[in-house]
């Protein structure tokens, strides 16, 4: 899998400051000035990006919709360039910046859950799942963070949050969930933290339709991934959670 730093480090581009160095990143194949220059880039996109939530952070339905069309653009560009181009990373490098760009300006739904309901209409949760299988491991990373951040909004209405539910599960979110899961290293920072936010969305799914325990056990595999996780001996945040969510 390559990541957005690993893409990155294929453009040259000039590190724009001394003065505007990048946050730790994980680990990424690559060193010297061509990882200097990658993680500056992403630190500059990460910076842009905060800015742009702010500027939609009273985010409304046409601006939801707005947001869900820029995003499947995006998909079906970076799509389009991918298959076409699947030995040469530069060709679609920028698009699938302009991808998580897009993606992470999806956030900002979670402080909206009243739109919900009409978010799912938009068919743009089977988009989103669809991506969990994207080579590029910091796209599906930030969906299952999205998916997260919006199943775990903080004073949303019941009913909102079943919405989402009820569309992640009629899309095969448990099946696609559970397929990235393996795809995951925990001891990898950002993968672990995944790890953790894939076992929020269950638990959430499940306080919503709490007739889901038996096929999301049975059918999506989880109960013998939890059993499977608690085995292991070290001790860990998502091994704690997996046996919360066994009990």
């Amino acid at each position: 899998m390559q990541g957005l730093r690993e893409l990155e480090s294929l453009q040259q581009r000039p590190v724009s400051s001394a003065d505007e160095q990048p946050p730790a990143k994980r680990a990424r194949p690559g060193s010297g000035k061509a990882a200097l220059e990658a993680a500056e880039l992403l630190a500059r996109a990460e910076r842009e990006l905060e800015e742009s939530q702010v500027e939609v952070a009273a985010v409304d339905e046409n601006g939801m919709k707005a947001m869900v069309l820029a995003v499947e653009r995006r998909i079906n560009d970076n799509m389009a360039l991918r298959m076409k181009y699947p030995d040469r990373p530069e060709k679609f490098m920028d698009s699938e910046l302009e991808l998580f760009s897009h993606l992470k300006r999806l956030h900002v739904l979670a402080t909206a859950p009243e739109l919900f309901p009409t978010f799912v209409r938009t068919k743009c949760v089977s988009s989103l799942l669809g991506l969990l299988m994207h080579e590029n491991s910091d796209i599906s990373i930030d969906v299952v963070d999205l998916l997260h951040e919006m199943a775990d909004a903080d004073g949303a209405d019941p009913d909102d949050v079943k919405a989402l539910a009820d569309a992640l599960v009629e899309h095969g979110a448990p099946a696609a969930l559970m397929e990235h899961l393996k795809r995951l290293d925990e001891a990898v920072d950002e993968e672990s933290r995944a790890v953790h936010q894939s076992l929020g969305i269950f638990e959430a799914l499940l306080e919503a339709s709490p007739e889901l325990s038996a096929p999301l056990a049975r059918d999506a595999g989880l109960m013998a991934w939890l059993l499977g996780r608690i085995k292991l001996r070290p001790f860990h945040a998502n091994k704690l959670y997996a046996t919360e969510l066994l009990a």
